[in-house]
């Protein structure tokens, strides 16, 4: 039995397959069993923004993997420690601080649930169009194409239009706890808030007391021509998430909360069995150090430039989105120069 009559076989049918198996992958090329290669545009769903199978990861998974696979958070570990580092130096501020997970719908629930926390309100408020996870309370954040034929779902979480400030406004004064979004929507087709939207709702969030997290599941990472999309936009959330390319593929999440949200966490908030575990914390390490030190955030932005010079986009603003959106290599919007608003 061949791997797709297999797969066929065993595994659900959640997701819509390209029609081949792929067996190995290199940098920004992959090989399928019949041994056809082909150039990765995709990135396996923008995870691999620092290519396949990248040495710097596998030494350090290797290497980590014959010392300790595992260990629970109930004990220090000397790798955790060092993600954690290396994710706040990167793209945090000093002060600040981290919670491991295992995926982007796990940070985004985590970071509702610590907002909840820390103001001791119970909404929150997203914008229209987002994508923020499968799980309970991440799909119910999650634009109204996501949450059809789903019941059940939370009923302190609201929707407001993308890019509306006064009805941000509105929504947040009614005893919000945070208001979460995504700084470019990824599956509503590349939608980028502008930077006056974003420093507004931060503005907002702390009128009302509220705390404003950026899901940079998809925008963190360099991928924006900067390390993160706080920084292209020179707006500061007091909450980013990540996950994807956070360990190169190894599953990680992570919820990177500003000093003074840290500041009120308390043991027993929050838990997670294998969220900061030795494996994926030297993953996300060595991922971090080659995003540093070999300048992926400014390839990022020449590569912006490169693209826009080279390829004419559909004048449909969805197809143009959804085509420049297949590109692993994404980057980000010219804002963080000063030249798009």
């Amino acid at each position: 039995m061949d791997s797709k009559a297999l797969e066929d076989a065993y595994v659900l049918p959640t997701y819509e397959k390209f029609p081949f198996a792929l067996e190995r992958g290199e940098g920004c090329w992959v090989w399928d069993e019949a041994g056809n290669k082909y150039l990765d545009l995709y990135g396996g769903h923008a995870v691999a923004a620092i290519g396949h199978s990248p040495a710097e990861v596998t030494a350090a998974i290797a290497a980590q993997s014959a010392k300790l696979l595992f260990y629970s958070n109930l004990v220090y570990l000397k790798a955790r420690a060092e993600a954690a580092r290396a994710l706040v130096e990167f793209c945090g501020e000093k002060g600040s601080q981290v919670f491991f997970c295992n995926s982007g719908a796990e940070a985004n629930e985590n970071a509702m649930r610590i907002a909840r926390s820390v103001t001791g309100k119970a909404k929150i408020v997203c914008a229209e169009g987002g994508f923020h996870g499968r799980t309970a309370a991440a799909i119910a954040a999650t634009g109204a194409k996501y949450r059809k034929n789903l019941s059940g779902l939370g009923g302190d979480i609201t929707h407001v239009p993308f890019g509306d400030l006064a009805a941000a406004e509105t929504a947040l004064k009614d005893d919000a706890a945070a208001f979460l979004l995504e700084p470019i929507q990824s599956v509503q087709g590349c939608t980028t808030a502008s930077g006056e939207y974003l420093r507004g709702l931060a503005a907002l969030c702390e009128k009302n007391n509220s705390l404003l997290i950026f899901d940079e599941v998809q925008t963190g990472l360099g991928r924006v021509g900067a390390p993160s999309a706080r920084h292209a936009f020179d707006a500061r959330p007091h909450m980013q998430t990540f996950a994807k390319a956070l360990a190169s593929g190894v599953p990680a999440g992570a919820v990177l909360c500003a000093p003074e949200v840290s500041a009120k966490v308390k043991p027993g908030a929050l838990g997670s069995t294998f969220g900061g575990g030795p494996l994926a914390s030297a993953a996300i390490s060595a991922t971090l150090k080659v995003i540093v030190e070999k300048n992926l955030a400014e390839n990022a932005a020449e590569m912006e430039e490169l693209i826009r010079a080279t390829f004419k986009f559909p004048s449909s603003r969805r197809s143009a989105a959804k085509a420049f959106c297949s590109a692993s290599c994404s980057t980000g919007p010219r804002s963080r120069r000063g030249t798009r608003s």
